[in-house]
């Protein structure tokens, strides 16, 4: 009987074999095929461990299960389901999936959720992680807790349901649904109406708003147990876990930068308008609910099909068919819970927070630093994919904790260039492609492709502008490197460099602090912002100007970036019409009275030092040269220095 059961939940990973159990001391059980344990070491490690850990949760589950440990299989299955999920809800790990790579991680979670409802019948309870949309899918008829012989339940949903805005029906299905959050749904019921305080106050003013149900409060509970980050194997995402075709529909932003599916504010407003659609359209609460969770199209060829539009004689999916009397008894109970045998939890604390608007992206451990160790930016701000805010996006509003507004951005104004994250403008070349450019910038194809809203098959044209995002302070490709030596450690490489330890270890994907001699470390920027080029600077013209030779891949903007200068005065400088500019072409990058001249560091110089000899302030030679005044200047190293013409 268990090797039975080990082959019906393995399905389609392959025939049943033999293997060794998981926990020492135990007798051999059957498994699943073995190329569940096949790891391809050569591809991402970032998917490689994600799918391992879950094949690993997948197989200690079996192994409980087949020890008729049920509860303890639930507990790694919903570890195992949760991975899958954030596997899935990860840009960086969507990007790099191949193919292959894909139905590796699909055949996992088939297996998943095929030992998920093998488990469900032997549980007395589910946690407020377990994946209802697993159980609405499964709980047939034959399934619900029956109704008691009594008509007590019936009696105290006809008391309650006055007290309701959404329609109560008090039948069979309802009472049966009441019954279940009363025994095995109990913990998960408390913990999502524990939870529920935290988006209360902004969830309950945009129904009131719209016009809708108040108790609609409770579809966003029964859809996402009241959880931003909320992720669903059919991609279904956030508090009201919005499908991306349906999100963009209703104006949410989904892009490589921002999931608005996943902000509270922005997703319940979306939320409310595509259920005020249904409602009028269907003209019931109860056909409004079923077509949100199962589409619209999909309930009405059960009415057509019906002849009726009462929603208890519709053939739907059993998945709608559980979810419709979930929502009311979900509702029923939280307005009586003493009625029911409950006891109202304490709930948590809404969430407050302000919004700063910023003028250019950042880095949000860059903030949070500045901020103090308190400050959750990505809790804040669920709906951000990345570390950074997009960096496209002119007056980003960033929410940040109550009264820290004003401060953040002070202290983001006073922050060096070299602790702010870069965005170039790159002019496409003849045999450009996106390798070859996210090679020399340092980042990935993909990531290039989504800022510039290049198309599946990549195609780019000689002249195109792109952006390139530099993530997390991370350098670009022409960063300074250091061979370590025998009897380094980062701590010391850093001090030596100007750097901090954990940005060593960003820079250069480490995980730890070991390093080994002969190693090759980035260990902060070049002088120069512009990667693709090796500029050349003059100050030979007879009135004194400094000159700049254009390189293939520049442009205004970047030039003006590089020697800290406005782009309107580089046109004024070079009557300029516009902004073409073209490679070979020589540009006036000071004024008549400004000239730029290069200093090459010599031994003990400081930028202090520096300074004094040309009668500057050290944090302007710094700002020129986009460094901190902290960052150690290496002999040899070239800075620009811009001085006055006598």
């Amino acid at each position: 009987m268990k090797r039975l059961i080990w082959c019906l939940v393995a399905g389609q990973l392959g025939a049943c074999a033999p293997m060794l159990s998981l926990r020492p001391g135990s007798s051999a059980t059957p498994t699943v095929s073995d190329t569940l344990l096949v790891i391809d070491v050569a591809a991402e490690r970032a998917l490689d461990d994600a799918v391992l850990a879950a094949r690993w949760r997948l197989l200690r589950a079996l192994d409980e299960h087949a020890a008729g440990r049920f509860d303890p299989a639930r507990l790694e299955l919903d570890g195992a389901y949760h991975l899958l999920a954030a596997m899935d809800d990860s840009p960086g790990l969507n990007e790099v999936r191949a193919e292959k790579r894909q139905a590796e991680a699909d055949a996992v979670a088939d297996a998943v959720e095929r030992a998920y409802l093998a488990v469900l019948p032997h549980i007395e309870r589910l946690s407020p992680d377990s994946p209802l949309t697993l159980l609405l899918g499964e709980l047939g008829d034959e399934h619900l807790e029956q109704l008691p012989e009594d008509t007590v339940p019936l009696v105290r949903i006809h008391q309650v349901s006055p007290h309701c805005d959404l329609p109560i029906d008090a039948n069979e299905r309802v009472a049966a649904s009441i019954h279940f959050f009363q025994t095995r749904g109990r913990e998960t019921w408390t913990a999502w109406m524990r939870r529920s305080g935290r988006y209360r106050e902004i969830i309950l003013p945009v129904l009131r708003q719209e016009g809708l149900p108040e108790d609609l409060l409770f579809l966003a509970m029964i859809e996402s147990g009241f959880n931003p980050r909320a992720y669903s194997r059919a991609r279904a995402v956030g508090l009201w876990q919005f499908m991306s075709a349906t999100g963009k529909t209703e104006g949410l932003t989904i892009d490589h930068w921002v999931d608005e599916r996943r902000d509270p504010v922005r997703s319940t407003k979306a939320a409310a308008t595509h259920l005020r659609g249904l409602y009028k359209r269907f003209g019931d609460w109860r056909l409004a609910a079923a077509a949100y969770n199962s589409g619209t199209g999909r309930v009405q060829r059960a009415i057509n099909k019906a002849g009726s539009r009462d929603f208890w004689e519709l053939d739907l999916p059993r998945e709608t068919r559980n979810y419709v009397p979930l929502l009311m008894a979900a509702a029923v109970i939280a307005k009586s819970p003493e009625t029911f045998g409950f006891e109202l939890p304490e709930p948590e604390a809404p969430i407050r927070w302000d919004e700063v608007r910023l003028k250019r992206f950042v880095h949000l451990e860059t903030a949070s630093r500045l901020l103090g160790p308190e400050a959750d930016l990505r809790h804040l701000n669920p709906e951000l994919r990345r570390p950074i805010t997009p960096p496209m996006a002119k007056n980003y509003h960033l929410k940040v904790p109550p009264g820290t507004g004003k401060r953040l951005l002070a202290q983001l104004a006073e922050l060096p260039a070299s602790d702010q994250p870069g965005v170039y403008e790159y002019s496409v070349q003849n045999g450009d492609n996106l390798w070859t450019i996210a090679r020399a910038f340092g980042v990935s194809s993909s990531m290039i492709a989504d800022a510039n809203d290049v198309r599946g098959d990549g195609l780019i044209r000689p002249g195109q502008t792109l952006y390139i995002p530099v993530q997390g302070g991370r350098p670009p490709a022409n960063g300074l490197t250091h061979t370590v030596r025998s009897g380094e450690s980062l701590s010391t490489i850093a001090k030596r460099f100007g750097t901090s330890v954990a940005s060593l270890r960003r820079w250069n994907g480490l995980t730890g602090s070991l390093i080994k001699p002969g190693q090759k470390l980035t260990v902060g920027n070049q002088p120069t912002r512009l990667v693709t080029t090796n500029r050349r600077v003059t100050t030979t013209d007879d009135r004194g100007r400094a000159t700049h030779q254009v390189r293939g891949g520049e442009s205004l903007w970047s030039i003006a970036r590089q020697y800290d200068v406005r782009i309107d005065d580089l046109r004024t400088w070079n009557a300029l019409p516009g902004s073409l500019i073209k490679p070979g072409q020589q540009l006036y990058v000071s004024g008549a009275d400004e000239a730029v001249s290069i200093y090459k560091v010599v031994r003990g110089d400081t930028l202090y030092s520096i300074a004094r000899k040309f009668g500057l302030d050290a944090n302007d030679i710094a700002r020129q040269n986009n460094m901190s005044l902290t960052s150690t200047l290496l002999t040899g190293m070239e800075l620009r220095i811009l001085t006055a013409v006598d």
